[in-house]
């Protein structure tokens, strides 16, 4: 088994209350089922606020978030009223892990396990801002460094087409209307994407000039980050839906996220704000696939 990191994510820490986007807000908060009884049989003013503001369907216990689309366990400096009270060990499964991920590929001659911390958050893509040159994923046992055309390359995906390469933008007015189309047709995570798809939809002649105008001071190399993470998060697609397909997904949502950037300016909020959207609804990431393969 060979476990992957990206250079600078073993030093990646929670920015807490200084992140501007908490992860405690908008999608459902999932509590295991271990959790959920220490949590009922918990004393005090902490366990009863938890039991308020736990609830069951289905498919098992979750935070119940307030008016606001917060956890009610939020605090106002940001921090987390269980972590300040009872520690990191007293939080959920989902609350311990996120952001980070460990995405398990099968392959022929030898397996991978796959490393790293969301898009979605705001301490990741800087991470990826302060990077230099192109994103490595280091082999923790062996300290080898792989370029992500390398590491296809040693996972037996070679040879590796050009595109893979390099995030090249495509500018026509077509590639965005096609592009905005399928991200419109996504589960929205809030009303302001969809307000934001609708706003973009009816803006194509001025998109395209703005990205033929930012293409002439863009940063290439951060973006070719962000193209290779991307495709990086989704390398155990590679067997169902083939190097080519999962690298145009990487493309074309690296062209969204580009898109934005020529707007704002920022590439690395248009990046968070793009995975929050898209990576963290597999069903979102399924639909796009399957829309490139059709």
């Amino acid at each position: 088994m060979i476990s992957l990191i990206p250079d600078g994510f073993n030093d990646f820490h929670c920015k807490g209350g200084a992140c501007r986007h908490t992860c405690c807000q908008v999608w459902i908060i999932d509590i295991d089922d271990d959790t959920a009884d220490y949590y009922q049989h918990l004393e005090g003013p902490l366990g009863d606020k938890l039991r308020s503001s736990m609830e069951k369907n289905g498919e098992g216990w979750h935070f119940k978030l307030n008016d606001r689309g917060f956890c009610p366990l939020l605090e106002p400096d940001g921090l987390c009223q269980v972590v300040k009270e009872l520690g990191d060990d007293a939080l959920c499964d989902i609350c311990a892990v996120h952001p980070r991920f460990f995405t398990h590929v099968d392959d022929e001659i030898e397996d991978y396990t796959l490393c790293g911390t969301g898009l979605c958050c705001e301490e990741t893509c800087e991470i990826l801002g302060r990077v230099k040159g192109p994103i490595r994923f280091r082999d923790e046992d062996t300290d080898k460094r792989y370029t992500l055309p390398e590491l296809l390359e040693d996972m037996g995906w070679g040879p590796v087409p050009k595109m893979v390469c390099h995030f090249q933008p495509i500018l026509t007015e077509k590639e965005t209307k096609d592009i905005l189309k399928k991200l419109s047709a996504t589960e929205p995570i809030d009303e302001a994407w969809t307000d934001e798809m609708q706003h973009l939809a009816g803006q194509i002649p001025l998109l395209a000039t703005r990205q033929r105008d930012y293409c002439s001071h863009y940063d290439k190399a951060l973006f070719d980050r962000i193209y290779h993470f991307i495709l990086y998060r989704q390398l155990d697609k590679l067997e169902e839906y083939g190097l080519t397909s999962v690298a145009i997904y990487a493309r074309q949502n690296t062209q969204y996220i580009f898109m934005e950037a020529a707007l704002t300016g920022d590439p690395l909020e248009a990046a968070r704000r793009w995975s929050e959207q898209i990576e963290y609804d597999t069903g979102n990431v399924e639909q796009l696939l399957k829309a490139i393969t059709a």
